[in-house]
């Protein structure tokens, strides 16, 4: 009969595998035991390592402490105080509850914990070395514990050959620990390497830690988070729209305070700044607390990864709460459209629709005008030296029909700080270089990139009309015009005719690759519809090249972005300051006034502590 293949470990066998899962290297080791301070309680946590490490660790706290006799069971298997039966599993709220830990660092090092209770005067130590008891005693020292880890993998030098320098191991370690102190800004953080102090995390508030890890000089620039809706409760910090990172590392997701990574957590964030440039990544510290049976936290050996009950719940509350961040984030500009001069309208200003009667291209002014405005040329008086462009009621005039400077714009979408667009209290606009607007907010000021300001608006407003089917809204020309393509252009004409109908493009087939342009969209000025329409169908061809179908969303997204790209008013084209107020009136109406819908900055954003630090003033003498 063959001899029997199979057999049972032994205890000593099963620990160090056991130990293997849970104990890779000294981040690790250094997780563990900060988490089991954090759960004792402590306000100061102490890390001290030798090489990395590799040849020490040392961690100190002043939490609760243990009593003689929880320290004599602290490190066996499957010895815990988290919880007692397997239904605690479904409402586990601390970091550690399984029990391997500090049985995992007995088998593969030299484990040494001292610690007193604080109802007791006379603490306890105890040494164990793989596995075994070699110390256990009445020691003297304060409330906390100190646990002391030497010679990790002492009896197993293939893993230890694995290990990285002292330096990258350093580098682990203050990465963990750094990140683990976002959770906990009232515990005061210290990790030394050897003499030297690498860290040092000084207990304050969420937003002075968020500083501290994320970076001191991202601080103006952090939105805070606070929402609170089906079950969940979301707080923290995320960058503003035009202030990214190029590591995603500087992303921090916590459930319960627990470090979690998660998928649908950071789909949800990157999703709430819908454009975000190629290898750029928002900067976020964002902190979930959702009921514990909510979640399943033992999936992973370390804890690291979740499970969420259901994930539907939680990326919806996540994005609910990251959209309200941003929105109301947004400074409402400081005008005054009282103060604004408005120059005349000029016959071919008044915008009409399909429904009303055609009106003649010969009415185009001179000055070129471009989507959303109403340009004109300026009046004899003003280049004489002399103005009429005051008129006797200049808030009626701004908003009149005849000015029209944002049609059919969504004005009544600005939320702000809960204000009304229309709210403006400070001075007007200043262009710079015929190309950029100085607009005053509250705390300093903006500089606009007008042309991307306007490309937002008009995708916006596009996206808007383009989903709403069977919408069919253009200004229709006495003159048709003809419009000639190349064999591509026209595929794509065809293919997208009923996206441009859309916009307002009235469009009908006139031969194989020549259209006939009847109508424009109403905030496009006739003269300069076909040049639009040209620009918009080579963009759109450019886009196709490569690309398979679209779902029909992204594919009216890429449509509304071509169109914005090519009907946006250009850099260097003067502004009026009515104009200006208008823009960003509009701009700041929109779901996303930060960035283009290519991703690129729309403003810069200038804090009056900037300004008074670049000019070397003190607080007390701005």
């Amino acid at each position: 009969m063959p001899a029997s293949v199979i057999q049972a470990l032994t205890p000593l066998t099963i620990q160090k595998i056991a130990a293997g899962e849970v104990i890779e290297r000294p981040v690790n080791v250094v997780k563990e035991l900060v988490e089991n301070a954090l759960d004792a309680g402590a306000t100061k946590i102490t890390v001290t390592l030798e090489e990395g490490g590799k040849e020490g660790i040392r961690v100190a706290d002043d939490g609760f402490g243990m009593t003689r006799d929880d320290l004599e069971k602290c490190w066996l298997p499957h010895t815990t105080s988290k919880i007692r039966a397997v239904e605690d599993l479904e409402s586990v709220s601390s970091f550690g509850f399984r029990g391997e830990a500090l049985a995992s660092m007995g088998s593969v090092s030299e484990l040494t914990i001292e610690t007193r209770h604080w109802e007791e005067t006379l603490g306890s130590r105890l040494r164990v070395v793989e596995s075994q008891v070699e110390e256990l005693g009445d020691f003297a020292r304060g409330q906390g514990t100190t646990i002391s880890v030497r010679n990790l993998f002492r009896n197993n030098p293939v893993r230890r050959k694995f290990l990285g320098t002292a330096k990258t191991e350093t580098s682990r370690i203050t990465t963990m620990l750094t990140r683990l102190s976002l959770a906990h800004p009232d515990v005061l953080f210290r990790l030394s390497d050897g003499v030297r102090e690498v860290l040092r995390l000084q207990e304050g508030t969420l937003r002075r830690r968020a500083g501290d890890v994320l970076g001191v000089h991202l601080l103006d620039d952090l939105i805070e988070v606070d929402w609170e809706g089906g079950g969940i409760h979301i707080q923290g910090y995320v960058s503003e729209p035009q202030r990214f990172s190029g590591r995603q590392g500087q992303q921090h997701f916590f459930v319960n305070r627990r470090n979690v990574f998660n998928p649908i957590l950071a789909r949800a964030l990157m999703q709430a700044y819908e454009v975000v440039p190629p290898g750029r990544h928002p900067v976020a510290a964002l902190f979930l607390s959702i009921s514990p049976a909510e979640i399943d936290v033992n999936v992973h050996p370390t804890k690291r990864e979740i499970r969420f009950l259901n994930e539907a719940r939680v990326f919806w509350a996540l994005s609910q709460a990251l959209r309200a961040a941003l929105r109301g984030a947004i400074d409402a500009p400081a005008l005054d459209l009282s103060e604004l001069s408005v120059p005349p309208p000029a016959p071919e200003s008044s915008q009409e629709s399909v429904d009303t009667e055609p009106r003649s291209d010969s009415a185009a002014p001179a000055f070129p005008s471009f989507p959303g405005f109403a340009f004109q040329p300026e009046s004899t008086e003003r280049a004489n030296g002399t103005s009429s462009s005051v008129v006797s009621d200049p808030r009626a005039a701004a908003d009149s029909e005849k000015v029209a400077l944002f049609p059919e714009l969504p004005r009544a979408a600005f939320s702000g700080s809960g204000g009304s667009a229309a709210e403006f209290t400070g001075a007007p606009c200043l262009q710079i270089h015929g190309s950029f607007i100085l607009v005053a907010v509250r705390g300093g000021f903006l500089l606009v990139n007008q042309r991307a300001a306007h490309e937002r608006i008009l995708y916006e407003k596009a996206l808007e009309d383009l989903r709403r089917p069977g919408r069919f809204s253009a200004q229709q020309l006495l003159f048709p015009v003809l419009v000639e393509f190349n064999t591509a252009e026209a595929r794509i004409v065809e293919q997208h005719l009923v996206e441009l109908r859309g916009l307002g493009f009235d469009l009908e087939p006139f031969g194989a690759t020549a259209f006939q342009l009847r109508g424009s969209p109403a905030d496009v000025a006739s003269d300069l519809a076909q040049p639009i329409l040209q620009e918009l169908t080579g963009r759109l061809l450019d886009d196709s090249s490569g690309r398979g179908k679209d779902e029909p969303e992204e594919m009216l997204k890429r449509v509304a972005k071509a169109y914005a790209r090519a009907a946006a008013v250009p850099l260097d084209a003067p502004l009026d300051a009515a104009r200006m107020a208008a823009l960003v009136d509009g701009l700041f109406a929109t779901q996303n006034p930060y960035v283009t819908p290519a991703g690129l900055p729309v403003l810069i954003r200038y804090s009056l502590d900037e300004i008074r630090r670049r000019f070397g003033l003190k607080e007390e003498e701005a």
